[in-house]
């Protein structure tokens, strides 16, 4: 079963400090809605910038998803390595509008096993991003407020 989904949303930061939050793979644990752990386990790989690594629990069930990302100048583009599903590409964009404000675009296709599509609806999907991009805002501005 293939899955496709995007988001979209203008953030009240420079697209450079958007960009290096995103790009910052080990703080996904503090944003991401039920992961426990965020690590970048090598970054000396000719095909990748950057090998991560995800763990989450949902309902009792543990899953970890490692993933291949290659850091462009706006882009950040996923390609799982193992993981829950059969296929999995996303990326972020992040793109300049102002000094004080930048749009950021989370896109991903993936194909899952049919029960994992079950349980993956268009609304759930939309609900976690929606939750993580929240926590994402939220930690930036936190973050932004300590720096200035």
């Amino acid at each position: 079963m293939k899955r496709n989904f995007e988001v979209t949303r203008i953030l009240p930061f420079k697209h450079t400090l958007v960009f290096e939050q995103v790009a910052n793979f080990e703080r996904y644990e503090q944003y991401l809605p039920f992961c426990n752990a965020s690590r970048s386990l090598n970054t000396d790989n000719k095909d990748f910038s950057q090998i991560g690594e995800l763990e989450f629990e949902i309902a009792g069930v543990s899953y970890k998803i490692k993933s291949g990302n290659v850091i462009e100048d706006e882009r950040i583009l996923i390609t799982q390595i193992k993981g829950p599903f059969e296929e999995m590409n996303a990326s972020w964009d992040v793109e300049h509008l102002n000094d004080k404000s930048c749009r950021i675009s989370f896109k991903a296709n993936a194909k899952v096993p049919y029960f994992l599509g079950i349980l993956l609806s268009d609304s759930t999907v939309e609900k976690f991003v929606n939750v993580f991009l929240d926590s994402f805002v939220n930690d930036l501005a936190a973050r932004n407020k300590t720096e200035n």
